[in-house]
């Protein structure tokens, strides 16, 4: 007969439920655009993951935070795409910032580039695109 645990009196354990990637040199595969919630609503503006290949994991690996210096403070930020009143990138966005690192004009030209996936902070290791 199996006993159900009682989470509420559990303590923290030693080891991770899933494997931790380390950070590494990823292949762009391509991007996916998320424009609505889990549960249907429209977001205001789209979030855009990244498609990646980790060379330490067989599927691909989507990633919607880069890590950049602005004013000489490093930032983690997700890969909102907002848009202008041109209809065009935001200048001053994560997306822009992720651009101009690649020395490509549009999301969709990153795909087939390679760039360093690293943990977002020493407290939260999972991985983000690094832009500097």
């Amino acid at each position: 007969m199996e006993t159900k645990t009682d989470i509420a009196k559990l303590g923290i354990g030693t080891k991770e439920t899933a494997q931790t990637l380390s950070p590494a040199k990823v292949k762009i595969l391509g991007n996916k655009v998320q424009t609505e919630t889990k549960d249907g609503k429209e977001m205001k503006s789209p979030l855009v993951h990244i498609l990646v290949k980790h060379p330490d994991r067989e599927e691909h690996l989507e990633i919607s935070k880069v890590k950049f210096i602005k004013a000489d403070k490093v930032n983690v930020v997700s890969l909102w795409a907002n848009i202008d009143s041109d209809g065009l990138i935001a200048k001053s966005s994560a997306v822009a910032e992720l651009l101009r690192f690649m020395k490509v004009n549009t999301i969709d030209e990153l795909t087939g580039k390679e760039i360093e996936a690293v943990e977002q902070s020493k407290e939260d290791l999972y991985l983000c695109l690094k832009a500097y």
